[in-house]
This record gives structure tokens, C-alpha cells and sequence, in this order.
């Protein structure tokens, strides 16, 4: 009777198992949904993509696709979060082409439709948003996974990430017009650069570094300036920014020196013709002259 008994209660106990696997349909069509939120806030605009990295059998063992593989060849033996992200980053490394990607909306939710069964591997380029960088590591789901002990052919995961403030490369230039005329330059200027309205750094242009300088990985969520401390003596500066620096404009103010009066050598022409149209109306008033003393006598 124990025997009997002790055969029922086992029996009971695999059941939930039993019906668990009953249930799970490799061939159902399913779907994925991510979620990226920054303290409960939505962060639109972060494509992801997904591969198929394994198939799911009716037993729920996952095997391998090909162009995928393993050290050990078995995908079914991790154990633990640190496991499963150790094994993500190994199949990332070998991943082609992504079988979908999809960014998240207004809500923060990328939806992934009418996918086969199986083991995806999730991706996802750094994203600048909002002012921040959003970096994400790789990271295995399953659909259909388990939730309460029944297989969910829709489930939902929330993405992890880390956020960071981007940075860059900040370059000030100096630039002369002055027609080439290096007199009135000074061998070196002092710029002052300034991030928000406060003074970040002041730095030393000259010949010997191109009349340039870099600072390097400087945060570019904000608003970055310069003005030249002082401005040479016959110049005026001007200001302008480009994609990745600030330009200093120096323009030479003073106007080129006027050209001397050179004498003039040789013989002036300009009075012949001048005197010879004097010379031919004279003939003329002296012919008309003539022909009308004739005409008295």
C-alpha cells in the first residue's frame, strides 16, 4: 500500500512536467518583445537586431544552427546569468547577418513578429540618445519562454544596458588672412576655451603645432566656445564653429600701402593729335577766307 502510495505521489509530481512538455509546439509561430527604459523612462530611437542561433525541440533541448558553434558543441549545459552572457558574447563574435532588426518607439518597445521557434541572439549598436550613449551587451532569449511552468509564445524581455555621456575630439584652429604677410603676426596666441559659459582650458597656438590644438574626449553635450585672449595689433578676430572645432579668424585690418608716383621718361604724345586738329581748322577757316575775298572782287 506505501509502495502504491509513494507511486502516486511521484506521479503527481511529474504531471506539471509531463503537461509542460505536451504543450510545447516547436512549430507555433512566435514573437518577441524588448523593452528599453532608463529609470522608467522610455529611450526611443536603439535598433536591435535578432538571430536564430538554435532550434528548439519538442523535448525543449536546443541544438545548434549551422555557421554556429561551441568549444564544447552543446549549447544545453549553462548554468546561471554569467553562463548564459559568457555564451552570448561567443556566438556574437561569430554572427552574420541578422535575421530582423527593429528600433524601439515612442514607448520603448521593439517587436519582433512570426518567428520560428528557437534560440535568438539579440544585438544592438551603441546608441547616442538624449544626450547620452546607450552600449548593450549581447544576450540570449528563447521563444517560446517559460513563465509559471506554461510556455509563453510571446515573451517580453527588458534590455540591460550601460549609459555613458558622449564624448569627442575638440580641435582649435587659428587661421591668418593677411594676405601672407607674416610682420605683424605674433609667434604665438593664447585661447581660451570655454564649455557652458566657464572657463574649461586655455591653450597655446603657434607655428610649431600648425597654430592647432586638440582636447581630447571632451563631453559633447555641451556648448563649447573660444575667444582669443588678446587679439594682435592690426587684426580683428572672428569666431566660427564646425563639426568637430572652433575656428579663430585673424583678418589684417590695415590696407595695403599705396603705389609710388613713378616719374615719367621719354616724349609725351598726347598734345600731336590734339594740335593737329587745331592745325586743320585753321586751313580750313583760311580756304573759306580766300574764296570769299574772291568773291568781292
Amino acid at each position: 500500500m506505501k509502495k502504491i502510495i509513494a507511486l502516486l505521489c511521484l506521479a503527481l509530481l511529474l504531471l506539471p512536467v509531463l503537461a509542460g512538455a505536451e504543450a510545447l509546439q516547436p512549430d507555433r509561430a512566435a514573437s518577441l518583445t524588448l523593452w528599453l527604459k532608463d529609470e522608467g523612462q522610455p529611450v526611443p530611437g536603439a535598433v536591435f537586431a535578432i538571430r536564430r542561433v538554435a532550434a528548439l525541440d519538442g523535448a525543449g533541448r536546443y541544438t545548434l544552427l549551422p555557421g554556429y558553434t561551441l568549444p564544447d558543441g552543446d549549447i544545453n549545459h549553462p548554468q546561471g546569468t554569467a553562463q548564459w552572457a559568457a555564451l552570448a558574447e561567443t556566438l556574437a563574435a561569430k554572427a552574420g547577418q541578422a535575421d530582423a532588426s527593429a528600433p524601439t518607439d515612442s514607448a520603448g518597445k521593439a517587436v519582433f513578429k512570426a518567428l520560428d521557434t528557437g534560440l535568438y541572439l539579440v544585438t544592438a549598436e551603441p546608441a547616442q540618445i538624449g544626450g547620452w550613449v546607450y552600449e548593450f551587451a549581447p544576450f540570449l532569449v528563447c521563444t517560446p519562454g517559460k513563465t509559471d511552468g506554461e510556455w509563453d509564445y510571446a515573451p517580453q524581455a527588458d534590455v540591460k544596458f550601460t549609459r555613458t555621456t558622449p564624448v569627442k575630439d575638440l580641435r582649435i584652429v587659428k587661421y591668418w588672412y593677411d594676405n601672407g604677410s607674416t610682420q605683424g603676426r605674433p609667434t604665438a596666441i593664447e585661447a581660451e576655451v570655454y564649455c557652458d559659459g566657464a572657463l574649461y582650458a586655455t591653450v597655446t597656438l603657434n607655428k610649431e603645432n600648425n597654430w592647432m590644438y586638440t582636447l581630447a574626449g571632451v563631453e559633447s553635450a555641451h556648448v563649447w566656445t573660444v575667444k582669443e585672449k588678446t587679439v594682435p595689433t592690426g587684426y580683428e578676430v572672428s569666431y566660427s564653429e564646425v563639426h568637430d572645432g572652433l575656428i579663430i579668424a585673424n583678418t589684417l585690418k590695415q590696407k595695403p600701402p599705396a603705389q609710388p608716383d613713378i616719374p615719367q621718361t621719354g616724349l609725351t604724345w598726347w598734345p600731336v593729335p590734339v594740335l593737329a586738329g587745331l592745325g586743320l581748322v585753321l586751313i580750313l577757316t583760311g580756304c573759306l577766307l580766300r574764296r570769299k575775298v574772291s568773291a568781292d572782287e
